[in-house]
């Protein structure tokens, strides 16, 4: 007769083989469950392949399933279906030919690896469609043009190292391209130059885009997708050197015809007057539209005194603009003149 012990031992044991075995049946029974699939269709595959939604659909990127399966699997598969299910061109159920199909949602899911390998029935699924484009790719070199502010710039911008960008296309677009016709842009804008140092030659890193002949929907992949470009800010404050300023007199109305005043021959033109502002201010002056004169202004008390210089000054101009030379002392000869008959003799010119 076994001891109390044995007999304990004896009923734990069987009472885990029930439990093992209910498991087991539990795991392996069927059950029908509702659920919710988040889709992604991976555009690219290994290059070659494309995969896209049609626009113009009411395609959500979910579908509502009805499933039938192992309990074990299905509580799984619940598990894995917390990420996005994607679908890669080439998979099993996804079709394989260019253009534009009709693809069966339940059939693709049936095939997909998360359903099929742990033997998970779709019943159902909502929607049961969706069309899809379906693309042979080609790479093609296209070449690299720079678009910048050139009014921003001083002088040309210019490419560091790469030329060219290998591009990820439609084959039957690349195959309808001219040579020449198309190009990628380096795209520089005025936030981008904000950053840069004004006046000192800089390396910019931009980012390539679609240009003329490549149209932007079609592009799969840009490489690389950024390029150097190497230019120099202008700066916004700029310096000339004019080699030579004319000198103009100015005196009061009421003492114009009383007084010869000359300057001497070799102070009627300022010499080498540098003159500092904007850089649209300067590049007026440069072309011409915007004068530079200098003038020497005398006072009544200043003709009276027959001062023999006077310092030549610039007014008139914005006031962003400053005006320096070594020299702007301006050697004068004034006389005053002998009243006529008709002055008066007061000289005043009064009848």
């Amino acid at each position: 007769m076994r001891s109390p012990v044995e007999r304990l031992k004896t009923g734990i044991l069987v009472t885990l083989i029930a439990g093992l075995i209910w498991a087991l049946a539990e795991g392996q029974s069927l059950r029908t469950q509702r659920t919710v699939a988040e889709i992604e269709f991976e555009v690219l595959s290994n290059g070659t392949w494309s995969i896209r939604v049609v626009d113009g659909q009411d395609w959500r990127g979910r579908v509502e399933l009805v499933l039938e399966g192992p309990v074990a699997s299905l509580d799984s598969l619940d598990a894995a279906l917390r990420e996005p299910l994607v679908f890669s061109p080439g998979m099993d159920g996804l079709p394989r030919a260019s253009g534009e199909h009709t693809l069966d949602l339940r059939e693709a899911l049936r095939a997909h690896p998360e359903f099929r390998s742990r033997g998970v029935s779709v019943i159902s699924a909502e929607p049961e469609t969706v069309r899809v484009r379906v693309q042979e790719l080609a790479t093609v070199s296209i070449p690299i043009r720079i678009e910048a502010p050139a009014a921003a710039l001083d002088g040309p911008a210019e490419l560091v190292g790469q030329t060219e960008a290998s591009v990820r296309l439609p084959a039957d677009l690349v195959a309808g391209l001219a040579e020449g016709a198309a190009s990628m842009v380096a795209r520089v804008s005025p936030e981008d130059l904000a950053s840069l140092q004004e006046g000192v030659r800089s390396v910019l890193r931009v980012r390539l885009v679609p240009g003329p002949g490549v149209p932007e929907g079609a592009v799969f992949n840009i490489d690389p997708a950024q390029v150097d470009v190497r230019l120099t800010v202008r700066s916004k404050t700029e310096t000339i050197l004019v080699p030579t300023v004319p000198v103009d007199l100015r005196l009061p109305v009421g003492e114009l015809g009383r007084w010869d005043v000359t300057i001497s021959a070799e102070d009627q033109s300022l010499r080498d007057v540098k003159i500092t502002g904007p850089s649209e201010l300067i590049e007026r002056i440069r072309a011409n539209t915007l004068v530079v004169r200098a003038y020497v202004r005398l006072s009544y008390e200043e003709l009276e005194a027959g001062v023999s210089s006077k310092r030549a000054e610039f007014s008139g101009y914005p006031t962003a603009l400053s005006f320096s030379a070594e020299d702007l002392d301006v050697a004068l000869s004034i006389t005053k003149r002998e009243p006529g008959p008709s002055d008066g003799a007061n000289g005043t010119g009064s009848p």
